[in-house]
Formats: structure tokens, sequence, C-alpha cells
């Protein structure tokens, strides 16, 4: 479904509208509240977030409202979290967490960190299973060539070869413009 088409399926108050908004920003609110909060308390700010949109829907006229209330109502529910009495933190948690909470650039390097896993997790699911091992091994385990090809029982120069028609892939079905996402996440990990 096209963005437009889930925009407009969302203010007339189709479920259909609903649940793809869902499907697109859930794992990267949650990765994205999980920076400030417990996973449980997450799942649970998330779930109420779309609880909102639906109640707000007709607000939503562009890509750009939707994704501006999905991330700043996360960031203020983790927030306003944080801040009851009933969370207890020491304070030197309290101290460290003013520091990052509280500065725009931190809260957008992690929203920009947030959409970006989504989207690459999204193009990493359309590689072939082989590409998407090595993609595995490389980057959330961390594993080396010598050992990516001793585990999948191939050559290091069929792991490179592999790598390199992935991170192909990946740059050509990701957006030019977010191509220095790509260099960040390659980057960073």
């Amino acid at each position: 479904m096209e963005y437009s088409q889930m925009i407009d399926n969302l203010r007339n108050g189709k479920e259909s509208g609903l649940i793809a908004v869902y499907n697109l920003y859930k794992r990267s609110l949650l990765y994205f509240s999980s920076q400030f909060v417990d996973r449980e308390t997450s799942e649970e700010i998330v779930s109420d977030i779309f609880v909102k949109v639906w109640r707000l829907r007709k607000d939503f006229e562009t890509e750009q409202k939707l994704k501006a209330f999905l991330y700043i109502s996360t960031k203020n529910a983790c927030f306003n979290h944080l801040r009851k009495p009933q969370t207890r933190w020491n304070m030197e948690d309290i101290s460290s967490w003013n520091d990052i909470l509280f500065e725009d650039a931190e809260v957008y390097t992690k929203i920009v960190q947030a959409e970006l896993l989504e989207q690459i997790h999204r193009e990493v699911a359309k590689l072939s299973p082989k590409q998407r091992e090595v993609f595995n091994m490389t980057y959330l385990e961390d594993m080396t060539v010598e050992e990516i090809g001793k585990k999948l029982r191939i050559s290091p120069t069929a792991v490179y070869v592999h790598r390199t028609r992935m991170i192909a892939f990946l740059r050509n079905s990701i957006k030019i413009k977010d191509a220095l996402y790509i260099l960040f996440f390659v980057l960073a990990f």
C-alpha cells in the first residue's frame, strides 16, 4: 500500500490504514523507546501511541505530521514515565538521563537510528537466504570472514562475494538520500 493511500485509509477510519501504520512504525518506535525505558514499558507506551493515532486519525494529513506525532508522543511518554515517582532511579542515573533526554540532537539521532534499523530490516528480509546469513553473521554476530566461511562451509572469497552483493543490493534498494544511513550503520557496527 502506498503511503498516501495508507494515510487516506487511516483518516477515513479504515482499520487497514491503522494496521499499515502499525506495521510500518511499530518496530522503530519500540527500538526508539527502548533507548529510554525497559522493554515492557516500551511496549505499553507504543501500544498507547497507536490508540492515540486512531483517536486523532483525522489530524494526520501528511506523512510528516504522522511521523512527528509518533516520535514526539513516544519521546514524551518515555519522559513522563521516567518522571513518575514510582520509577526508582538513583541520583547518578537521573543525572545521566537528564543529559541524554533533553538534548534534541541526541533524541534526533535515536529517531534516525530507529528508522534506519527498520528500513534495513525490511531490505535485509529481501536478500537471498545465504546473503541474509552473511549479513546477520557479519553485523549482528560480529563474525570475521574466516569464521563465517567455516560456519557456512564456503570459502572466504565466497563470503566476500555474498557481502559485496548484499551491500550493493542494500545501496540500490534504499533510496539514495538514505545512503548516508547505510554508511552510518556500517560504521556504527
